[in-house]
């Protein structure tokens, strides 16, 4: 060939398609010229790892898809097998399945076959875009397959022993344990996770290696880790967010909640922190009960803050949830929820706070334990000082003031433009310094701009607390806003009627 060909087919994660897959690596074979008796070897590679993405990456009851994309080049053809299922590593032997305590994992059938048919095996984790497996073919290779094995199945289905319960162990999280943690949290939240760390195996690990994430999981008889609380910490100040909190469904009931939540106490004390944090999606309410369950308490309503490929999880109670049969969706916005705690009683506070809002930040600070006392306003003095931050994949910009200036309206303004215009943001993020006199005033001004009460982030401020405004550059649909506790609703329906007041 002198040119490149680009193909790709889409097919459900079905045993049924296999010879669709086949068919289509085939043509693709002999348009690269290859003889048939390399080009059905090709094609029964392909399919194994097609069968592997089935049995390893979604569970029995979600819908899912493969994606196949071909190139064909002069020099090689190259195959690549995509799913946005389970994280699992197919060159690494993949998931074992259930099996006996003390019993031999079982791999992927099809992977030596795989290995011997191609030049290149590449694994390429994409985190909450999926998994690949990109297989090349160097077009002067010579092609020496190996038959697949056998598939092990008790009449007609899949042989899955059930889950063994207890007695179990919990430990402190360590490195090399992403890859399942990354699965445990596929299992419970989908890709609805609103860290995408967290499907990254190596991206955990590497947490875990540098102090970043400290964690403990909790593992069944067998070893498999059924079971994770963790908390990611912050550079800037003594607090940490909590991480993850998941159990696998089939273990629900036995306690690990609590035990994994002892544990992680005493990594708590260890580190010496002063205040817990947590962000929760709104797409359903797993995560927020979570984070109630925990003591942490609501201070803000992040509208359309996070952008991701969600999958609709109906949650039936506190020990059952089950994914919906549904086409997959696309890219969709939701609000997140932040919630805070703190470790040992507050010592008072002294704010600044804009008239209008002091009534909610009144039940926000109430809900804290926090002694609360309002300042008079006075003006801004000298040059002010802003950070801005664009998050592309996310579509998210924020603005951060730590000094209040004459200067600061403008510079606010400006920076909106840049983030919007120009970066194509559609959410915009302002923080105030709620220690600081002038924020009354650059409140009042930056709402007669668009920006409206978010709500409050203690201690992310460089001298205290954050009051939080937004600016909403896309369309919002309140009922996609699934709310657990009755405060989140109440501070909702005010963060509303603000948006509505400011013209947005």
């Amino acid at each position: 060939m002198s040119s490149s060909v680009q193909t790709e087919l889409s097919l459900p994660a079905n045993r049924e398609m296999q010879r669709l897959a086949q068919d289509y690596v085939r043509g693709l074979a002999q348009l690269a010229g290859l003889p048939e008796e390399q080009a059905d070897p090709l094609a029964l590679a392909v399919w194994e790892a097609c069968r592997s993405s089935i049995e390893h990456a979604f569970e029995e009851q979600e819908p899912g898809a493969l994606k196949l994309v071909g190139e064909l080049t002069p020099v090689a053809l190259t195959l690549s097998i995509g799913d946005k299922g389970l994280p699992f590593y197919q060159t690494r032997g993949c998931r074992p399945l259930r099996q006996s305590p003390g019993g031999p994992s079982q791999v992927s059938p099809g992977l030596h076959s795989i290995q011997a048919c191609f030049d290149e095996v590449r694994w390429i984790y994409h985190g909450v875009e999926g998994n690949e497996l990109r297989l090349t073919k160097n077009l002067a290779g010579v092609c020496c397959p190996l038959a697949p094995e056998p598939e092990t199945t008790t009449n007609g289905t899949k042989a899955v022993q059930p889950a063994a319960f207890g007695p179990f162990t919990v430990r402190r999280l360590r490195q090399g344990d992403g890859i399942q943690v990354a699965q445990l949290i596929y299992r419970v939240y989908g890709y609805t996770y609103p860290h995408q760390d967290f499907y990254y195996p190596d991206r955990l690990d590497h947490d875990v290696a540098t102090g970043r994430l400290v964690g403990v999981v909790a593992l069944a008889a067998d070893g498999e880790i059924v079971g994770h609380d963790g908390l990611l910490r912050l550079e800037q100040a003594p607090l940490a967010e909590l991480g993850a909190l998941a159990v696998a469904p089939a273990y629900r009931g036995h306690g690990l909640l609590r035990l994994m939540g002892d544990r992680l106490q005493e990594e708590i004390k260890r580190l010496g922190l002063f205040g817990l944090f947590a962000q929760a999606v709104t797409i359903h309410t797993i995560s927020q009960e979570a984070g109630e369950s925990r003591g942490l308490h609501v201070t803000a309503i992040k509208l359309m803050d996070l952008q991701a490929h969600f999958k609709t999880l109906q949650h039936r109670g506190p020990l059952s949830c089950q994914w919906e049969s549904q086409a997959e969706p696309g890219l969709q916005r939701q609000a997140l929820v932040f919630f805070f705690k703190y470790l040992a009683p507050p010592d008072p506070k002294a704010l600044y706070a804009p008239p209008r809002h002091r009534e909610m930040l009144g039940q926000i600070y109430r809900n804290l334990e926090v002694d609360l006392q309002f300042l008079e306003p006075s003006g801004p003095m000298g040059s002010g000082e802003l950070k801005v931050h664009y998050a592309q994949s996310m579509g998210v910009g924020n603005i951060q003031v730590n000094r209040i200036g004459s200067d600061s309206l403008p510079e606010i303004s400006q920076a909106r433009r840049d983030l919007c215009d120009l970066a194509g943001a559609r959410v915009v993020g302002l923080c105030l310094p709620l220690a600081q006199g002038g924020t009354p005033s650059l409140c009042e001004a930056a709402e007669a701009e668009g920006f409206f009460f978010s709500g409050v982030l203690p201690h992310f401020a460089p001298d205290g607390d954050f009051l939080r405004l937004q600016y909403l550059n896309a369309e919002l649909d309140p009922a996609t806003i699934h709310l657990y506790s009755p405060f989140a609703k109440e501070l909702l329906i005010y963060i509303l009627r603000e948006k509505e007041r400011v013209g947005q």
